[in-house]
């Protein structure tokens, strides 16, 4: 039998794909709006409307229309060119924000892992090779990669690979006087979560918030939200 007449069911995921996620025992095939359907027909409301920072819905007409359009102009040109979206895009985000500069990735995991990296390197270049340490918080995520499983405080994801990246400092969530006790002229940056997710939807309360700012500066570092 061919492999596209081959039935699909949830059972497949198991057979064919690497377990390093649980998805749910149903398989959604039509999605609109904050509604989706699975294979027998079945609707559901999905609450999440996607995930993270594509939490869009389903199916909007808009967004739909969007994809068409590019789809029918450009595709994927790899960052050997530039591309007129991209750059609109960036403007906006400039215009809008604090930033001068702006960079965009794939995922979650590489936007922090980029942060991390030029973090390490800022610090380096404009204070000193030894100003490394990131002060993180237990039960924290930031991504799947090693550099970020590690700074990410859940040894669940960051044991069994071997040495990891050194110079990342845990302390509990929300306590501020244990940031301080761990900071020293070494630390290049305290990544925090306004809200972690896997940690518990805990949220930072905002005198944490504003005491880490404070703390950071006074280090010459960086606070990573």
């Amino acid at each position: 039998m061919a492999i596209e007449q081959t039935a699909i069911t949830r059972a497949t995921f198991d057979e064919v794909i690497l377990p390093i996620y649980a998805p749910a025992e149903f398989i959604p095939v039509k999605g609109q709006g904050s509604r989706i359907w699975d294979q027998q027909g079945k609707e559901y409301v999905d609450f999440a409307g996607g995930i993270a920072v594509t939490a869009l819905g389903h199916c909007h007409p808009a967004l739909v229309n969007a994809l068409k359009t590019q789809g029918e102009t450009l595709w994927h040109i790899s960052n050997v060119f530039t591309n007129e979206p991209a750059l609109r895009l960036g403007r906006k985000l400039i215009e809008a924000t604090f930033a001068e500069r702006v960079v965009f990735m794939n995922s979650g995991t590489e936007a922090n892992e980029t942060a991390f990296k030029l973090a390490r390197h800022y610090a380096c270049v404009r204070h000193s090779p030894f100003k490394t340490k990131i002060i993180a918080f237990h039960n924290a995520f930031h991504g799947r990669s090693l550099f970020t499983v590690s700074v990410g405080g859940q040894p669940k994801y960051s044991d069994g690979f071997g040495p990891k990246p050194a110079d990342i400092i845990h302390v509990p969530f929300n306590d501020l006087h244990a940031v301080k006790a761990v900071m020293d002229d070494h630390t290049c940056a305290v990544v925090v979560e306004p809200i972690q997710g896997e940690g518990g939807c805990d949220g930072c309360d905002a005198r944490v918030f504003a005491g880490l700012a404070r703390a950071v500066r006074s280090t010459s570092g960086i606070i990573g939200v």
